[in-house]
């Protein structure tokens, strides 16, 4: 009874002595672990804690910050450097708290961007002073200054969406104005035609007309002897030439002959062009008459008869209404089409009257006046659903150009045209056209073919600037270029934003 009386005292004591271990390990933070995290580390009832990424481990509490690793997360070694995965948390007071590897914990580097309280040299291999609160300085500069930019930045954009806005109104103004004069010219279209039409009925059915049956055959006549003209013109033109060159060789035998020569029938030859050319020559009126000829008009002679205007022939037009007259001049127009297209009619060019040229120049007119508002009409149009980035703030900067000289080129960035590069001695190359905009980038593509390689593109990251400015410029694959630029057109309003406030406390 003893034995077993002191059996159950002694577990009462270890009992007690483990709730008092578990209590004064939950009073105690656990090293690398922020103090949003603390509570992830306290044990249970029986001395023991879990891994956080594998809650089928349990260690004893006193295994945390061991220097060995037992979680296969790490998450046991937070303060130390014994799990390669695990991270290290820097309270940083006063500043931005950091996390880095655990292997950097105590490798005798101050890693200040991250750890600027040094807490990751505890073992001391070396000092690390607290420059939480010159870091914490600076950064307030930075975001002064940053914030500074952004306020300019966002000014700068407000006057570019004020700007791509009135370009965008003064666009759907004119696409309104523009739309109306179509409207209008369609009218005058209609109008011109229903005129030719009224034009080529009352051609078509005019009487009144003196007729001649002897007209045509006066014509042909009068074709056959132009005809004939032509043809004597050009045989007179043809002996003229012959004897021109027979002239030539008679001076030429009369110059070059020998007299001493006994030949009986050159020197006939020779006498007698010396007469010919000693008589004198007889007169002619040819020139004049070959003159009257030529100013004389054969047009003149071709004219269409004038209308005769004897009062004493009717008007037939008068007394039919006009629906029938343009149904007749349909049916007839339709019945001359068909014979001829059917070979039973013969197909001539019939002479317009005065009336209907004028019409048909009116209904050209028209035509033209049509086309060009329908091409203005489908640019502004174009334009209007082109693709200008979000809020369509790029309208603003469109075919807007920056620069800048990387190595031996120049590199020019048009806004929703181009990308180019250009050698200092050589051809300028294509990078790509103007594609598409998808968040703070912009593509262009369909570039210069590179040899033995793909086309040409570029890719344009964005951030906030208070102005357009070509940064950098990479080629990060063959032909692929990367352009890296500020613009305002990135900036966002820095009233909205809700950036991370620094605590002052140290």
């Amino acid at each position: 009874m003893f034995f077993k009386a002191q059996k159950v005292c002694t577990a009462i004591a270890a009992s007690f002595l483990i709730v008092q271990g578990v209590d004064a390990v939950k009073s105690k933070l656990i090293r690398g672990v922020s103090s949003e995290d603390q509570a992830l580390y306290v044990p249970n009832e029986a001395g023991y804690w879990a891994c956080l990424g594998h809650k089928d481990i349990l260690i004893p509490i006193s295994k945390i910050n061991d220097d060995y690793c037992d979680c296969p997360d790490g998450s046991d070694e937070p303060g130390t450097s014994a799990c390669a995965n695990g991270k290290f948390h820097c309270q940083n007071k006063g500043h931005v708290p950091g996390v880095l590897p655990s292997y950097q914990v105590n490798d005798g580097i101050c890693d200040y961007d991250l750890c600027c309280d040094g807490s990751d040299e505890w073992a001391g291999l070396v000092k690390c002073e607290n420059k939480c609160r010159e870091m914490a300085a600076e950064l307030q500069k930075r975001e002064a200054e940053n914030r500074k930019a952004q306020i300019a930045g966002w000014t700068a954009r407000t006057k570019l969406a004020t700007k791509a806005a009135s370009l965008k109104a003064s666009l759907l103004k004119e696409q309104t104005q523009i739309e109306a004069q179509l409207k209008a010219a369609h009218a005058r279209v209609e109008k011109a035609e229903e005129a030719v039409k009224m034009a080529e009925v009352s051609s078509s059915m005019r009487v009144g007309k003196k007729g001649n049956p002897y007209v045509e055959r006066l014509k042909e006549r009068v074709l056959e002897y132009q005809r004939a003209k032509e043809a004597m013109a050009s045989r007179i033109a043809a002996l003229e030439l012959r004897l021109q060159e027979t002239e030539v060789i008679l001076l030429n035998l009369k110059n070059d002959y020998n007299p001493n020569y006994n030949d009986e029938a050159v020197k006939q030859a020779v006498k007698t062009y010396s007469t010919l050319l000693e008589a004198p020559l007889p007169e002619s009126n040819y020139a004049e008459l070959s003159y009257q000829l030529s100013a004389e008009s054969d047009d003149e002679l071709l004219k269409e008869e004038v209308e005769d205007n004897d009062p004493d022939l009717v008007d037939y037009n008068s007394y039919i209404p006009i629906e029938w007259r343009v149904w007749i001049h349909t049916k007839k127009r339709e019945l001359v089409d068909f014979l001829v297209e059917h070979g039973l009619l013969a197909h001539r060019d019939i002479s317009e009257t005065s009336d209907v040229k004028t019409a048909k120049k009116e209904l050209d007119e028209a035509n033209k006046q049509v086309q060009e508002l329908d091409k203005k009409a489908q640019k502004i149009a174009d334009n209007v659903a082109a693709d200008f980035g979000p809020d369509d703030i790029f309208r603003a900067l469109a075919g807007d150009c920056i620069t800048a000289e990387v190595g031996d080129y120049t590199y020019e960035l048009c806004f929703n045209q181009k990308s180019i590069q250009k050698p200092k001695n050589g051809m300028i190359t294509p990078l790509g056209k103007f594609d598409r905009y998808e968040g703070n980038k912009i593509y262009y593509t369909g570039g210069a073919k590179c040899w033995n390689g793909p086309q040409r593109s570029t890719v344009v990251e964005m951030r906030c600037g208070e102005k357009n400015k070509l940064l950098s410029v990479s080629e990060p694959a063959m032909c692929e270029y990367l352009f890296r630029i500020t613009s305002p057109a990135m900036c966002t309003d820095p009233e909205a934003n809700e950036s991370g406030k620094v605590r002052d406390e140290l």
